[in-house]
């Protein structure tokens, strides 16, 4: 499984700290390279779009699972992400 981004995804990734972002941008690498991503996903059963989140420190990373495919669709501090 590989991970995309949609457009509001890349446009929370540009107002995260460094710091944030470069920490995530290893954890979906660590993701992305082991057998089974979704092990470390949980399903979102409340969501109109996402079908899954990872959590990522204080962040959650919203994705929905297109065949082999994970579209990130939005990546925010876990107090506005669900709203």
């Amino acid at each position: 499984m590989h991970f995309t981004f949609a457009e509001s995804a890349k446009r929370d990734v540009d107002d995260l700290p460094i710091k944030i972002k470069e920490g995530l941008k290893k954890k979906i690498i660590y993701w992305q390279s082991s057998l089974d991503p979704m092990e470390y996903a949980k399903v979102l059963t409340q969501h109109n779009e996402a079908t899954h989140r990872f959590r990522f420190g204080a962040y959650r990373i919203l994705v929905k699972q297109i065949g082999t495919e994970l579209r990130v669709l939005r990546i925010r501090h876990r107090k506005e992400v669900y709203q």
